[in-house]
């Protein structure tokens, strides 16, 4: 008889110690809930102009620069209003000093050409680098252009094409991926007379082209456009919501405290 007294006693005693437990944890999920909330309108806010400014600098036509990136330039060194420009998808002129510009005619894709050289010895001959599809080059200032024979294709062997330095129209040295590539009798054959790594892609450069979405195929990067404006939705959409959630549980909290 005398134990069931006890027995009541202790558990009186252990009761207010498992109500403050109850709270305690409330107080800190509420505190981890404020946090994961603030934390997010940051990363929205971070993400939002990070998926904006990658879509401009995709396009930066809509900013009112060139809507093609500049890729090399080159100046007819007996002409300083003749001009040419690379791009990414292919060459152009210009005879007014750089107020209109026009696409090359050629018989094939000058893509990504990525340095323009004139010949020191004879203006007449320049030289276009294009990074993935080989060398061209004009024989008469321009007005005819054709494909110099490397012995290989450079997209195929994984090497890219960088820069041609010119000491004459017999003279050339062609900077690649791969090494130093030189020829005596003016591109007709070509030796490696330096080897700087080995044939490929380097990590830099597909890196940058995952990035931006040129590395799976020039169409690819609208798919990143669709992405990128698909985020924006997502992160406007889902501030909406928040602030409709919180704008209810604000109005619950004063209905139930005009009750009391």
């Amino acid at each position: 008889m005398s134990a069931t007294p006890q027995a009541s006693t202790r558990r009186s005693k252990t009761i207010p110690l498992h109500k403050e437990q109850p709270r305690t944890r409330t107080k800190r999920v509420e505190f981890f809930r404020k946090l994961h909330r603030y934390v997010g309108i940051g990363a929205l806010i971070f993400l939002s102009l990070l998926a904006v400014s990658g879509f401009l600098l995709n396009h930066p036509g809509l900013l009112g620069a060139p809507s093609e990136r500049t890729l090399s330039f080159a100046v007819d060194p007996r002409d300083p209003q003749h001009l040419y420009r690379g791009t990414r998808l292919a060459l152009y002129s210009s005879e007014d000093g750089g107020k209109t510009w026009t696409e090359v005619p050629m018989l094939f894709a000058a893509e990504r050409a990525v340095d323009i050289a004139y010949a020191p010895d004879n203006p007449d001959h320049i030289y276009v680098v294009l990074e993935d599809l080989g060398l061209i080059r004009s024989t008469d200032g321009g007005i005819v252009w054709e494909q110099v024979g490397l012995g290989f294709m450079p997209l195929a062997e994984g090497i890219r094409l960088q820069r041609i330095g010119i000491g004459s129209t017999q003279n050339l040295n062609l900077w690649t991926s791969g090494g130093l590539l030189t020829s005596s009798n003016g591109g007709k054959t070509w030796a490696s007379i330096a080897q700087s790594t080995k044939p490929g892609h380097d990590l830099y450069t597909i890196i940058h082209q995952i990035h931006t979405g040129y590395f799976f195929a020039d169409w690819f990067v609208y798919l990143y456009d669709i992405a990128a404006w698909g985020l924006v939705g997502l992160s406007i959409s889902g501030l909406i919501i928040w602030w409709r959630t919180r704008k209810r549980r604000l109005h619950r909290t004063k209905k139930s405290a005009l009750r009391y």
